[in-house]
C-alpha cells in the first residue's frame, strides 16, 4: 500500500512538474522581416558607388555615392520618393559626385542624372 502511494505521489509530481515547464516555454515565433528592392540607375555620364542594387531587410540604411564621369556633373536625383530626401549635401549639385542615404521602409527606384 505505502508503495503504491508513493508511486501515484511521484506519478502526480512528475505530471506538475512537466505540465508547468510545458506552458513557460512555448515555442517563439521568428519575427519575419520585410523586404524591399532597391533599384539604382544612371543617366549618361556617370555611376553609383557602390552599386547596391538589391533587396534589403526593412530598416536598412544605405549609403551610397553618384559620381560623374569625367567631363559631367551631378545633376539630380530622382526617384520613388522626394528628391531631395536623397541628397546629404545640398551643394553638390554640379560637382562631380554627391552621396545620398536611402532608409530601406518601400521599394527604391532612384536616378542619379549627370
Amino acid at each position: 500500500m505505502r508503495y503504491s502511494l508513493f508511486r501515484s505521489l511521484l506519478f502526480l509530481l512528475l505530471l506538475t512538474l512537466i505540465y508547468s515547464c510545458s506552458t513557460k516555454f512555448e515555442e517563439r515565433e521568428t519575427k519575419v522581416r520585410n523586404q524591399y528592392t532597391l533599384i539604382l540607375s544612371t543617366g549618361e555620364g556617370g555611376y553609383w558607388s557602390p552599386d547596391a542594387s538589391g533587396t534589403y531587410d526593412e530598416g536598412v540604411l544605405m549609403t551610397i555615392m553618384a559620381v560623374a564621369n569625367e567631363g559631367y556633373c551631378f545633376d539630380r536625383f530622382e526617384g520613388s520618393d522626394a528628391d531631395d530626401e536623397y541628397c546629404l549635401n545640398k551643394n553638390c549639385i554640379l560637382s562631380n559626385s554627391c552621396r545620398a542615404i536611402i532608409t530601406m521602409d518601400s521599394d527604391r527606384d532612384v536616378w542619379a542624372f549627370f
